[in-house]
């Protein structure tokens, strides 16, 4: 669910379910969107700044998906150590 609350800022619904993965998915959408500022308060990432250069439905998509991507990641973290130990011969 999204809710926008005004001109210069957008607050990104997040379930409480994907909270752990937030921290390091504001690390990399920082890069991304360097010239908007990242929180995250409540249930919400917040996003603060000009929007001229970017599409609003475009960030809604990258927010979701780096936190996605940071679930997966931290997902399989033990397989692919488990993998690395097995290939390594450990």
């Amino acid at each position: 669910m999204l809710r926008m609350e005004y001109d210069n800022e957008r607050k990104v619904f997040i379930d409480c379910e994907f909270r752990r993965f937030i921290p390091s998915a504001l690390l990399r959408l920082g890069y991304i969107y360097p010239e908007l500022n990242l929180s995250f308060s409540g249930n919400h990432i917040i996003i603060t700044g000009d929007f001229s250069k970017y599409k609003i439905r475009e960030i809604y998509r990258d927010v979701r998906h780096q936190i996605y991507r940071e679930k997966i990641f931290q997902d399989t973290l033990d397989m692919r150590k488990n993998l690395y130990k097995m290939l390594a011969g450990q």
